[in-house]
């Protein structure tokens, strides 16, 4: 009650309006006297409920124009609240001004019949305009026309064809969802009629319908088998299509590295594409399932009553779920939005974790578990606060829930079968027997209370449908931050145009302004400026130009861009301006100081990422790959491990040193036109290193190489020398360079 001023008083007043009513009943001016009590009491309950509703509308309504009055030196409830931000960690903005037409999802059709159509659409755009305004336009947790258009998009990736396996699950959930029903209705009539025969003392139709009901069981515990089964597979076969999707853009190119390097609207990745992903899937299907069962039920139900005790009890049970279904969907609107600062914490929460997996050596060596220790119980606290005001607030809504959707859909149930049965003229029961009128009372009285369920049902759905809101949301966010890193688009702060004064003097920075032209044996620098992504300009102007057969040696101080120069030649990062001449990816091979050892075998290691099927395209043999080990003096590790198909964590089974040659060896089986060497002998002797280098030479494989031993030189033509400030230079190696290193 604390979000909505007023509505407190105006509950109170409505109940005292009850009271007075409920004590008037027996003597209002107006009263029937062919009326009995009971149905006054009916009548008056009735007009009561009403009127509470009414005036609760009132109340909130008001309270949600007063909200968008903007409060003078006084900062929002919403942005207060701990853990309140967006995917994007920005602060959420006010929950009454995102769209208004969130609280009529469900009931659109039902307002344009009673004449407010125009309204809601008019609001509606009114609210769509305003959020185009909105600087930092962050993804939204609606349910609202958005989310439909989201949620669309993603089912026709889940479902791409009208005649799949999907579609046939689908069938099965439907066809199952309707078969379900009429068994509850058929064990609802023989239920009743088996009561009756016990009330009734008859022997013989209490043996027929029980047999009946034994008879049933095997087939209607098939029916919700049958249901189990298709709704188990219809998630799995929704995460497949799904996770195959989103992997073959995540995987497409370098998205993979452009996503954690390039781009950052999206912190933890690995989290979306596997919890989000099956937890978004679980919810589409659950959602499915939970409406089209109840609609079904209302549906024949409907038709079963209304012959029973007329359209006027059914008429206003679906007046209840309008109303009731209104308030309520008001009421969830942050669902959404919690559920994405949730699923953010606990990926953050499950990053600290990995860090620390990945890191524990040199956490080890520093001794600094207590830090750590601090940094995760320092997320984790965050992950907890923000669960903790999730499970009040959904401690709150299951409250009124619980009420709306359940016990007062059961009381107006109670008010609806009633009717007929209090109305002592009504034409159905005047010649009615006790036995008839008590068989059709529990008969009528269960399918009403079955309505009431599924009414409850449906108005409760709305909660798990703003939930499915959140992860859609997420879900979405990550297809166009894949759509737009495929494209060559991505977001991300320069911070050097926040740095310089003179924005006239600054560079202007447009990536993949510059161009790349594919050439064999050059590689050529025409006025390319070295930019990191985020904006910092290495080097403003570099040209240099190298032919194939003649190795570079790169020196420089940390941090001087050397790096850098990599990841642009390898088109990690994009180019800022000038025009690029090099091979294409193919004919460029990096080696890293800390080379990667894949999961597998000895001898994926070398050909890696070729597949042994690959390897036997290129005609290559296995005593070709023991050459290469022993190119790199690591022949008898072919022995020590047990062989080519040996399977062991390669990271922690070989050295370093082990390691950076085996990444040589790796370099020969690829022999590519140039190489990046970046420090990649460091843990290397200097005889095998200089083998090494020499036998490149031998084999056509020109070097980029970054290092800072002396004894390099004698390797290389040119060397490209950075100071860190901006400035470069390249010349040719001879008698008389200085060499750089130790």
């Amino acid at each position: 009650m604390r979000c909505f001023p007023g509505l407190t008083q105006v509950t109170t007043h409505s109940i005292l309006w009850l009271k007075v009513n409920l004590g008037s009943t027996s003597h209002g001016p107006k009263a029937n006297p062919n009326e009995t009590s009971a149905a006054k009491l009916s009548k008056s309950l009735s007009k009561g409920f009403l009127l509470h509703c009414l005036l609760t509308l009132m109340a909130f309504t008001i309270h949600t124009q007063k909200s968008h009055r903007k409060p003078a030196q006084r900062r929002p409830p919403w942005k207060r609240m701990p853990g309140a931000q967006t995917a994007g960690g920005a602060e959420p903005r006010a929950p009454e001004t995102i769209n208004t037409q969130a609280e009529g999802v469900c009931l659109f059709s039902s307002c344009r019949a009673l004449g407010y159509h125009k309204v809601c659409k008019r609001s509606g755009k009114q609210a769509l305009q305003n959020n185009e305004q909105k600087e930092g336009k962050k993804e939204r947790a609606m349910v609202d026309r958005v989310f439909i258009a989201r949620i669309c998009r993603i089912l026709k990736i889940m479902v791409p064809r009208t005649l799949c396996k999907e579609t046939g699950y689908l069938l099965l959930i439907a066809v199952m969802l309707v078969v379900r029903t009429y068994c509850d209705i058929w064990m609802i009539q023989n239920g009743t009629v088996i009561e009756s025969a016990i009330i009734g003392r008859s022997r013989k139709d209490f043996k027929k319908y029980l047999f009946n009901f034994i008879a049933a069981m095997p087939a209607i515990s098939l029916v919700n088998n049958f249901l189990k089964y298709g709704l188990n597979e219809l998630k799995l076969c929704f995460r497949v299509r799904l996770t195959k999707y989103l992997y073959e853009e995540y995987l497409k190119g370098y998205t993979y590295y452009k996503m954690g390097n390039l781009d950052n609207r999206i912190a933890n990745p690995d989290q979306l594409l596997t919890q989000d992903v099956e937890k978004f899937c679980n919810s589409v299907v659950d959602l499915y399932s939970n409406l089209s069962k109840p609609f079904l039920d209302i549906v024949l139900y409907i038709f079963k009553l209304t012959s029973a005790i007329g359209a006027q009890g059914p008429a206003s049970m679906m007046a209840y779920l309008i109303v009731s279904g209104f308030f309520l969907t008001r009421l969830r609107r942050p669902i959404g939005k919690m559920t994405i600062v949730e699923q953010k914490y606990e990926g953050e929460y499950r990053y600290v974790n990995s860090r620390l997996i990945t890191n524990s050596e040199e956490i080890a060596f520093y001794n600094g578990n207590l830090r750590e220790k601090q940094t995760i119980h320092k997320t984790f606290r965050k992950l907890v606060e923000h669960l903790h005001n999730f499970i009040l607030f959904r401690f709150s809504m299951g409250f009124i829930d619980t009420i709306i959707a359940k016990y007062l859909a059961t009381v107006v149930g109670y008010l609806v079968v009633s009717r007929p049965f209090l109305n002592l003229s009504d034409p159905r029961h005047l010649n009615s027997t006790h036995a008839e009128l008590l068989e059709d009372y529990y008969q009528s009285g269960r399918m009403l209370l079955r309505m009431s369920q599924a009414l409850g049902r449906i108005v409760l759905a709305g909660r798990e449908m703003t939930r499915l809101a959140g992860f859609t949301a997420r879900i979405t966010e990550l297809m166009q931050v894949l759509k737009d890193l495929n494209s060559g688009k991505y977001q991300r702060t320069m911070v050097s145009q926040e740095k310089d004064a003179d924005r006239n003097q600054a560079l202007p920075l447009i990536p993949g302004s510059g161009e790349i032209i594919n050439t064999d044996n050059l590689i050529k620098f025409d006025h390319v400026p070295l930019v990191t992504p985020n904006g910092d300009v290495l080097i403003q102007d570099l040209n240099f130009e190298v032919q194939s057969g003649a190795n570079v040696l790169i020196c420089g101080p940390n941090g001087c861009g050397k790096s850098s120069l990599f990841r642009v030649l390898g088109e990690l990062w994009p180019l800022f301006g000038g025009r690029l001449t090099k091979p294409v990816r193919g004919k460029l091979f990096y080696v890293p100081q800390r080379p990667y050892m894949t999961l597998g075998t000895l001898r994926d290691q070398v050909i890696y990422p070729d597949t042994l099927e690959d390897q036997r395209k290129k005609g290559i043999s296995d005593q070709v790959l023991k050459e290469y080990l022993d190119n790199v003096q690591l022949g008898p590790i072919l022995e020590r491990e047990g062989g080519w198909d040996s399977v062991q964590d390669w990271m922690d089974v070989l050295s370093g040193g082990e390691k950076q040659r085996m990444a040589m060896a790796r370099l020969f089986y690829h022999k590519p036109q140039f190489a990046i060497l970046d420090e990649c002998t460091s843990a290397v002797s200097v005889d095998v290193e200089g083998y090494i280098y020499s036998h490149c030479r031998k084999v056509g494989i020109t070097l980029f190489t970054v290092s800072h031993r002396k004894s390099l030189w004698k390797h290389h033509d040119f060397y490209l020398h950075m100071d860190g400030r901006g400035n470069y230079e390249f010349k040719k190696i001879t008698e008389d360079t200085v060499e750089f290193g130790s």
